[in-house]
């Protein structure tokens, strides 16, 4: 033992504090151990609460390729797509807690939270943050062929036209925000995922869409679809001709985060070791180039999973306060 009884009555109260930092330090030394000890034992499934191709897929495809080959398992991505990423959500919060299954929830979750009088599962009892994975910028799109060019033309247009306007996505946050906001009626379509709502306002069946940059701006460069404004808070660097929606409509900011979460009693130790192994992957500058190549902003993926946690508090409650105001519930 490093401080024994009567060593600690001599030295007094500095003795006392020498022997608790040295009690510290081997405590966190044991613990980084033990997250270094943990070892999958058979192949880890990665749950997607949403169809392939979009940026919640190719991230868990790029984390399962590196996680597998250095904890020694093959990391299987599963795709559960539905009911705005709940189904794929309440498959991991009921999944076994041992470590082998994890996945990619997103804004989407938090925002459910409050929107849904009725979840089968609970994102702030069930599920459990591992570690933030970054975030992309969100865009508000229309159809080409819409009378509108900008957010201002948009809500001229739409408090002229209450309810014409049909909005589309996997959430409707982002819109019920524009419509908290600025007083405007707009109606929204629920769809399962970003294919079918791009190819649904490309062909004229709905006139607007948010979503992220990446899935998004393909279509636009295609003149398929009509870039109206970003969500964040300040103009793209990489766009600085876009406007964004706040100046329009101040105050708005919207982006759109992913996160790593496992179900609730998941081993500390398992948590330790993919938290860490998950922020090394993200901080390599060969991954982070590819993740700017993807407009997804890596920074937040080295705040820790307390940041993640907080912003899905925030996220929750903000939806909360709208949800609220409009009576917006979904079920």
């Amino acid at each position: 033992m490093f401080c024994k009884k009567r060593s600690i009555l001599r030295a007094g109260k500095a003795g006392v504090a020498l022997c608790a930092a040295l009690m510290g330090l081997l405590l966190g030394s044991s613990l980084a151990q033990a997250a270094g000890e943990w070892k999958p034992t058979k192949p880890i499934t990665f749950i997607v609460p949403f169809p392939p191709a979009g940026i919640n897929d190719v991230l868990a495809r790029m984390l399962a390729e590196r996680l597998g080959k250095i904890l020694g398992q093959p990391v299987i991505v599963e795709n559960r797509p539905g009911a705005s990423g709940n189904i794929g959500a309440d498959a991991l919060a009921k999944a076994i807690p041992d470590g082998h299954t994890v996945g990619i929830l997103n804004s989407i979750h938090a925002v459910n939270a409050a929107y849904y009088r009725k979840l089968p599962y609970s994102l702030s009892n069930d599920l459990v943050p591992v570690a933030p994975l970054g975030e992309s910028p969100l865009v508000l799109v229309a159809n080409p062929h819409a009378p509108y060019k900008t957010v201002a033309e948009l809500l001229a247009y739409a408090r002229s036209n209450p309810g014409k306007i049909n909005y589309g996505g996997p959430t409707g946050y982002p819109l019920e925000m524009i419509k908290s906001m600025s007083n405007v009626d707009i109606t929204n379509i629920p769809y399962k995922g970003s294919g079918a709502t791009i190819n649904d306002i490309i062909a004229g069946h709905i006139d607007l869409a948010t979503g992220p940059l990446l899935e998004y701006i393909p279509h636009v460069k295609a003149g398929k679809l009509k870039l109206l404004a970003v969500g964040t808070a300040r103009r793209l660097k990489e766009m600085p001709d876009v406007p964004t929606v706040a100046e329009s409509i101040p105050g708005y900011d919207v982006t759109v985060w992913y996160g790593m979460f496992v179900p609730k009693g998941t081993p500390r130790e398992a948590v330790a070791r993919l938290r860490a192994e998950t922020k090394a992957i993200l901080n390599d500058p060969a991954v982070r180039r590819h993740l700017a190549e993807l407009s997804v902003d890596a920074s937040f993926s080295q705040d820790g999973a307390d940041a993640l946690a907080s912003r899905v508090r925030a996220e929750t409650d903000k939806s909360l306060a709208i949800v609220s105001r409009t009576g917006g519930y979904i079920n």
